[in-house]
């Protein structure tokens, strides 16, 4: 198995070195990099086109959020979790938005910084629980007094397979549990995705997810 890459975003040189103390023994793993800005992220992610970057938020010349938009625009392929003390609802919302496929808040446990690392490499989308709780309450209030009509029923016309796919990728699960769960390979996973995402018109699975729940595809427990 290849090793996962990481490139640390962070402007405390401190932090930096506490993640990378956190990380250097996981054998799945490699950091590849650190930078101190949004810009220097994106320079790095140029140069070694790590798998996974971790993003923090408020940084000087290039925020993350700023970050994450260009890199998306110009390496989609790059899975961003973002790592930060922010617990505000309008910063969850812009990141997912602008295509994070995670956040997680800087008091996370190390044991669990390293699973979402791992789950999000393997297309997986993570989110904090306390963050989860808020971004479930957004969707509710946006859709409070909708009629939610089932997928077949809108114009995505989405096929009884990729309806499944979509309801596992807004669980949280990564394409080797979905191919698992509906006995199908990684690639026909992958290939469902692309046709999700190209019906709905979204950008990644982030998007995916939130069209599921608005959509009331998932339920979630209170």
């Amino acid at each position: 198995m290849e090793r996962i890459k990481v490139l640390i975003v962070d402007d405390h040189v401190l932090f930096r070195r506490g993640i990378t103390a956190v990380l250097a023994n996981q054998e799945n793993l490699e950091i590849v990099g650190e930078a101190s800005d949004g810009l220097e992220a994106i320079e790095k992610a140029k140069q070694i086109a790590p798998d996974v970057i971790l993003m923090d938020l408020n940084m000087p010349r290039c925020s993350g959020l700023e970050a994450i938009q260009a890199l998306q625009s110009e390496m989609p392929q790059i899975n961003i979790l973002v790592l930060t003390v922010s617990e505000m609802e309008t910063d969850l919302f812009a990141a997912i938005k602008f295509g994070a496929t995670g956040y997680l808040l800087k008091k996370t446990e190390p044991d669990e910084l390293v699973r979402a690392i791992m789950d999000i490499a393997s297309g997986g989308v993570i989110v904090s629980p306390m963050m989860a709780s808020k971004l479930i309450t957004e969707f509710k209030d946006l859709t409070a007094g909708i009629d939610k009509k089932p997928v077949a029923e809108t114009d995505a016309d989405l096929s009884p397979r990729e309806e499944e796919v979509l309801q596992l990728v807004a669980r949280g699960a990564p394409n080797k549990e979905i191919a698992d769960s509906l006995f199908i390979s990684e690639n026909t996973v992958k290939t469902h995705l692309k046709s999700i995402m190209e019906k709905l018109h979204l950008a990644n699975r982030s998007q995916a997810a939130a069209y599921a729940i608005k959509r009331g595809l998932v339920h979630y427990k209170e």
